[in-house]
């Protein structure tokens, strides 16, 4: 019987089911450092021809790339990276997870869709990313803020004609931290966008909508929920043995289909299958209502702390890219992991 999908989620989104290109590794002090690149798994197309793999059996397509909202800018960076040292700081202290299950500040994103694309899908993608009218969208959407807002008898500030001509670009704040599922039991914590002129997610359920229509995207009928995953306990998952036995919160330990964790160590088989996408989008590794994370636990005090957390201000969000599953490490002179990132193979500028 096939499992029941829950509404409301598309928490296998945004960078959390996708898997890792651990080994894959890239430097930030020239050209001594090594850096190789592994191809995505081989998928085919499907019926349509649309690009859309389908991987080793009916129904379970290889996820290869994502398109998402990036949120790490030259002026974001420092705030965020900050932030993300003092939550590190009060969970080492407390010890309520691991340390590893802090994401790098590299890999902060909103994620709109995944895909499952061989070259010719790609190259599908990429060419419709170039065609569209960005800026237009945008517009639009921004145009029918406003007429609602009219309707209703309550323009706001932040809707008056003279934001129009800023349609370039939405700016959000970072706040918060916001449990996936109840507070006293999650595997993933995720800081909220705040966008005052209410564009962000009309914007992102548009171009949702755009690319599963042009069968570019894995199909998700379910609301769009835009979230930066601060932290997720699947990327401290024990390695080898010690994983494979341990229970938390009564939840098995299975081997994780995620991104790259910050350990490399971690997850060493970047060739492992993910699970069909009808597992991703109900949520049982370690997502949505239904998780069977490795590892829950009790994030109230967290949360409760951190419920009036500003990771980022004034975020400018001004361009859409199509990432590579898998993210990759920098490391640094001395050997160490300093962050990481995902590989950005197209984007275009609002």
């Amino acid at each position: 019987m096939a499992k029941k999908k829950s509404a409301g989620y598309n928490d296998f989104l945004d960078g959390e089911k996708l898997r890792d290109n651990a080994h894959v590794k890239t430097t930030l002090h020239g050209p001594t450092g090594q850096a190789r690149d592994v191809s995505p798994p081989r998928t085919r197309q499907d019926r349509k021809g649309q690009g859309q793999g389908k991987g080793k059996g009916k129904g379970k397509p290889q996820l290869t790339h994502f398109l998402c909202l990036p949120l790490v800018t030259e002026a974001s960076r420092p705030h965020l990276a900050e932030g993300l040292e003092r939550l590190k700081e009060e969970i080492g202290k407390t010890g309520v997870v691991p340390l590893k299950a802090v994401r790098p500040v590299g890999t902060l994103h909103l994620t709109l869709g995944v895909m499952s694309l061989d070259e010719e899908g790609l190259e599908r993608a990429k060419n419709y990313l170039q065609a569209l009218k960005l800026e237009s969208l945008l517009r639009d959407v921004t145009y029918q803020k406003i007429a609602k807002a009219a309707e209703d008898g309550a323009v706001s500030e932040n809707l008056s004609a003279s934001a129009l001509p800023d349609s370039q670009a939405v700016t959000v704040d970072l706040e918060a931290l916001v449990p996936m599922l109840t507070a006293s039991s999650t595997s993933i914590l995720y800081a909220e966008p705040r966008d005052a002129t209410q564009r962000l997610v009309p914007f992102g359920d548009m171009l949702k909508k755009r690319f599963t229509e042009e069968g570019l995207m894995v199909d998700d009928k379910r609301p769009l929920r835009l979230h930066a995953t601060i932290m997720n306990t699947i990327y401290a998952k024990p390695k080898g043995k010690a994983g494979r036995d341990r229970k938390v919160n009564h939840h098995k330990a299975r081997q994780s289909i995620d991104h790259a964790p910050e350990g490399a160590d971690q997850h060493d088989d970047v060739a492992s299958t993910a699970g069909s996408v009808e597992e991703q989008l109900d949520g049982s590794d370690g997502h949505g209502p239904n998780a069977k994370s490795w590892m829950q636990f009790d994030a109230r005090e967290l949360t409760e702390k951190y419920k009036d957390a500003v990771w980022a201000k004034g975020v400018r969000i001004d361009r859409v890219q199509i990432c590579k599953m898998g993210a990759s490490k920098i490391v640094g002179e001395d050997g160490e992991v300093v962050d990481q990132k995902y590989e950005v193979v197209a984007e275009k500028v609002i």
